[in-house]
């Protein structure tokens, strides 16, 4: 039986519903003895009736009251239990009612419980478990034997078989709709992890494993609109690797893209959770910097300069690859076009005065910070 079935074979909510159709059932069982037997019972034979109904009542009591110490304290659901604890209910009852001819009808009971593994061959047990019960009590009980006339004992037998032969053929339909459930979630799973990989590729740069130039711009737009709505303060670093093309040009197109994916993982590795990088395009990067004020921007972006500045790369005879950054804090009003042309003009000036250095446009910061 595959997992599905077992935790819907074994829900607490479905095995407590049946432990108290079982305390019930005691109560009903003596309540009806009561008022069947209880008139007929002469004056001599009343409290042998009253001291068997109370032995009958505890003995059920006990059977139940041990599966639910299992249940409450050991957290045991077991099917085997529920299925026994029936055959013991069906089997005192009919001990205590051999006259009533339809009482071994209720070994259907613990059948029909059966069908709660969704296992056949715990149905098939359970009914040949009835049959040697019923077979026991057949000669043990004169009186059952002198209620049970053979076509009766037929009956019964077909009864026992017919009610198995339901629990099976529900149990195949079970495990048949079941498995289809799972395969469709199944396939709906695949399905839904197939549309996250696309979406991922959709918006993520390959070589770098970044986001993309399309997806940087959706997020920036949604931040700038809270920034209008909430002012939370938005910085906008972009960051380019100098002389790439002498790079590309002198080590080859392969080097150039192991120089891409280190400067990637260091840009990375020193910002925070709260920041989005991007590959903006080519050797250009782009960080933006959210809940942080302009000073503790600039202090991540001159780690990152920094950083890259004493990285050796094997790749290029032992030499670092350095970055230019312009940095620009975002100010109301001044829109996503603002923005990008403050900072592109700050990275513009860092490449102009030197290269390897960050230029930030913000009032409480010096405009020009070198290696």
């Amino acid at each position: 039986m595959n997992h599905l079935l077992l935790e819907l074979a074994d829900t607490r909510q479905t095995y407590r519903k049946l432990l108290n159709l079982y305390w019930m059932t005691i109560l009903l069982t003596i309540f009806l003895e009561y008022a069947i037997h209880g008139k007929e019972a002469s004056a001599l034979s009343s409290s042998n009736f009253i001291g068997s109904l109370t032995l009958h009542g505890f003995t059920l009591a006990l059977v139940t009251g041990a599966v639910e110490i299992l249940y409450r304290y050991r957290k045991m659901q077991n099917d085997w239990l529920l299925t026994l604890t029936g055959i013991i209910y069906a089997s005192t009852i009919i001990w205590m009612n051999p006259q009533i001819g339809i009482v071994p009808a209720i070994f259907i009971f613990p059948i029909l419980t059966s069908v709660l593994s969704f296992n056949k061959n715990r149905i098939l047990a359970a009914f040949a478990l009835i049959l040697v019960t019923f077979a026991a009590l057949y000669s043990a009980s004169p009186e059952l034997r002198v209620t049970m006339q053979p076509i009766h004992t037929i009956g019964i037998l077909f009864l026992y078989t017919g009610v198995t032969v339901i629990a099976l053929a529900i149990t195949s339909s079970g495990i048949e709709l079941l498995d289809n459930l799972k395969h469709a979630t199944e396939a709906k799973q695949e399905l839904l992890v197939k549309n996250i990989l696309m979406d991922k590729l959709a918006k993520m740069d390959a070589l770098t494993d970044m986001y993309n130039h399309k997806t940087f711009h959706e997020y920036l737009d949604k931040l700038i609109e809270q920034h209008e709505r909430n002012l939370l303060p938005l910085q906008l670093a972009l960051l380019d690797i100098d002389n790439f093309k002498k790079i590309n040009d002198t080590y080859g197109h392969w080097v150039g893209d192991i120089i891409l994916m280190r400067v990637a993982g260091i840009i990375k590795e020193t910002v925070t959770p709260h920041d989005f990088v991007a590959r903006y395009g080519g050797e250009e990067f782009a960080v933006v910097f959210t809940e942080k004020s302009m000073d503790e921007a600039h202090r991540l972006v001159e780690q990152i300069r920094q950083r890259l500045s004493v990285t050796i790369h094997p790749e290029l005879d032992s030499q670092a690859a350095t970055i230019s950054i312009g940095l620009q804090g975002y100010e109301e009003g001044l829109r996503k076009e603002g923005l990008f042309k403050g900072a592109d003009a700050s990275l513009y000036e860092a490449k102009r005065c030197g290269k390897n250095r960050t230029v930030a446009k913000a009032a409480t910061i010096s405009n020009h910070v070198g290696a």
